[in-house]
């Protein structure tokens, strides 16, 4: 029994010293082996010294390569417990305009034992072309970046300025192409035209492989502008509600109620009359609008119609009323009128309503409209009927629509924008309609009126 004791504490001290023999006293490791950046930016690498010895010890770290000064703070000596692992951090901040690849080396020594050494290499790729800094910002519905971009040596550098919204959808890009030697700054600017609606965006600079994001975010601001155009007659009005979205939010269902008094009688209201009540001595009517977008306006138009007051006899009213009738049937004139509507600096909604609220059936209804040499048609943006645009003489814009037929009773609204190339008041011409009616292949024209854009 005692023989086999023996032997098998024999085996066991013939492993140990086995062990001792294959494993170095001491271990080093980096991680990771290699590592790309940019100048002027923090490199991290994770040191690993292992003590494979019987006791405490102290390892001196030295490192060598072409850019030393890059270490920052550099570690000269680490203690490690017997058979166990001391972890470290390192620290490379590359500085200069040289770009390439640095080779570099680690060496770990005893302090108690100078023939324990071990050592390790690893790699610093320092990028040529880079973005050194980002940020962007908005002002009103435009949007203004700025990078500044490093090069190391004279080059043309192209990229691109593009922001996201919150699902990712790019709703604005930029590309930019400079001449860049060293350090310059690339500014751009952009509207995108549609308002940029609340929430939070990411903006980002991307040159080559190189990128760098900014997030901002745009507070909801809500702004409602409502106006009123009336355009009187003998025996109606016509009204048009302008309702303008100057925030960014975007506007659903937007509840709107008119008053008119009770001896307006409303049977002529181009919106049915069932959303119409009498209440509290007025004609109330109530009217919802869908949507407006951010930057956008939306029209309600209806018309009132006014019968005079009944004074003296039946018979004289009776006849009055036969000679109003027959006036209403028989002399009735089609009407076009021109209103507009400030959107932004410099930009207006101009729109022509036609309007046909009688009895005859317009046929070749053909409407023209110019504008000034010193305004821009932002064809673009028409929303309504597309017209034909033809560039005068003079420098200005024609815009012809054809219609074709106008049934009884139809209204038309063409909408289209400009935007005023000079500072103050801008004066356009009325626009022109043109028509023949079913009983005469005669055309006849009528005039609206002015505007002014200020």
């Amino acid at each position: 029994m005692k023989r086999h004791l023996a032997s098998l504490m024999v085996f066991f001290v013939l492993i140990l010293t086995t062990c001792s023999v294959l494993a170095s006293p001491v271990e080093v490791s980096i991680e990771p082996e290699s590592q790309a950046g940019e100048v002027y930016s923090l490199m991290r690498f994770a040191l690993t010294i292992t003590n494979n010895q019987d006791f405490d010890d102290i390892f001196q770290v030295v490192f060598s390569g072409p850019h030393l000064e890059w270490n920052m703070p550099s570690i000269i000596a680490k203690a490690v417990p017997a058979h166990s692992s001391g972890e470290t951090e390192v620290v490379f901040y590359p500085t200069g305009d040289r770009a390439g690849k640095f080779d570099f080396s680690i060496s770990v020594n005893s302090l108690r034992n100078p023939d324990s050494k071990a050592s390790a290499g690893f790699t610093i790729e320092v990028l040529g072309d880079y973005v050194k800094s980002f940020s962007s910002s908005v002002s009103g519905n435009r949007v203004f970046f700025t990078a500044v971009v490093q090069t190391s040596e004279e080059k043309i550098v192209e990229g691109a300025f593009t922001v996201k919204d919150s699902s990712g959808k790019v709703v604005i890009s930029v590309p930019f192409k400079e001449t860049v030697n060293g350090e310059k700054t690339i500014s751009r600017s952009f509207d995108p035209g549609e308002r940029l609606q609340a929430g939070t965006y990411t903006s980002q600079v991307s040159m080559g492989q190189n990128t760098k994001d900014y997030t901002f975010t745009i507070q909801p601001m809500r702004s409602i502008t409502e106006s009123v155009e009336e355009t009187p007659g003998l025996l109606a009005k016509e009204v048009v509600v302008s309702i303008t979205n100057g925030g960014n939010v975007m506007e659903s269902d937007y509840a709107l109620q008119t008053k008119e008094p009770l001896d307006a009688i409303t049977g002529l209201l181009t919106k049915p009359a069932d959303n119409c009540r009498e209440e509290g001595g007025s004609m109330t009517c109530d009217y919802i609008v869908s949507e407006i977008r951010p930057g956008t306006t939306a029209y309600v138009t209806y018309s009132v119609s006014y019968w005079p007051a009944f004074s003296g006899y039946i018979l004289l009213a009776a006849i009055t009323l036969g000679l109003v009738l027959y006036s209403f049937l028989h002399t009735t004139t089609p009407r076009i009128v021109k209103n507009n509507s400030r959107r932004g600096e410099g930009l207006h909604n101009v729109f022509i309503q036609i309007s046909n609220p009688f009895f005859h059936r317009l046929n070749d209804v053909v409407v023209k409209d110019s504008v000034s040499p010193l305004a821009q048609v932002l064809h673009q943006e028409i929303e309504s009927t597309i017209p034909v645009i033809r560039r005068l003489e003079d420098g200005g814009t024609e815009l012809i629509w054809k219609l074709g037929e106008m049934r009884p009773r139809e209204e038309r609204v063409l909408q289209y924008k400009v935007r005023s190339l000079i500072n103050g008041s801008l004066k356009m011409p009325g626009a022109s309609l043109k028509f023949s009616t079913g009983k005469s292949e005669r055309k006849i024209r009528l005039s609206s009126n002015g505007i002014t854009l200020d």
